[in-house]
């Protein structure tokens, strides 16, 4: 990194790369919370009879 590099241009590298992590990342991270309210369901009706 050289000194001619300005906070916007991090700023943006950091957000191209958030960008080509970030799809794979949030897919994971929503179908574990799914999974888990899913499970926590099934458990409370299981339960509840």
């Amino acid at each position: 990194m050289n000194a001619t590099t300005t906070p916007s241009d991090v700023v943006l590298g950091s957000n191209t790369l958030s960008a080509g992590t970030g799809p794979s990342f949030a897919a994971a991270l929503c179908g574990f919370l799914s999974t888990t309210v899913a499970t926590t369901m099934v458990m409370f009706l299981l339960s509840s009879v």
